[in-house]
């Protein structure tokens, strides 16, 4: 990449500094993968557009490149139910950390995070049958509270996943899982 192409990429010319720039690309970004769905496909095309900015930015100055990782907990327990619980609360993890540094490089490992997360969310409906579900498109994600009350229902009542929403984003899930790039 060129300067001039950094200048663009970067749009420049609509703020003081090639930092301020740069900084308002990573805050974008972080946004985005703060607000949708961990869906790998779009968070591998954010993976690349995180390291054209920090290209980008290297041909103005050296940027900050701290970054923090979590160790990603098992989903553990015996129910979908206490699973799903683990992956959320990797997930609030992972996000979490997002924010305490704005650099390409804690934005690559929280995206690295969240897909790796959502692998082993997968793997952990690997068993269940989503055969009669209808599909959905992937980046509609069941709010986390209804499949939470959905699941939590299951495990309490021991009764087999019925609804037609919880079976959907299980498929949904399941079908993100394939695309993972290992």
């Amino acid at each position: 990449m060129d300067k001039k192409t950094a200048e663009i990429l970067l749009n420049i010319n609509q703020f003081d500094s090639p930092l301020d720039a740069y900084e308002s690309c990573l805050f974008d970004l972080r946004n985005f993968v703060f607000q949708n769905p961990v869906i790998p496909k779009v968070l591998y095309n954010k993976l690349k557009k995180n390291k054209q900015f920090f290209e980008a930015i290297s041909h103005f100055e050296k940027v900050d490149s701290r970054y923090i990782t979590i160790e990603i907990a098992p989903l553990t327990g015996t129910h979908l139910f206490d699973k799903f619980v683990c992956y959320e609360e990797n997930k609030s993890q992972i996000k979490q950390n997002l924010s305490k540094f704005l650099t390409t490089k804690n934005i690559e490992v929280g995206i690295t995070q969240l897909i790796q997360n959502l692998s082993l969310w997968s793997e952990a409906l690997s068993g269940v049958d989503t055969s009669g579900a209808e599909g959905v498109p992937l980046n509609k994600e069941l709010d986390v509270l209804s499949t939470f009350k959905l699941l939590e229902s299951i495990k309490e009542n021991s009764t087999p996943i019925g609804d037609p929403q919880l079976l959907s984003e299980l498929n949904r899930v399941k079908e993100l899982g394939k695309s993972i790039q290992t």
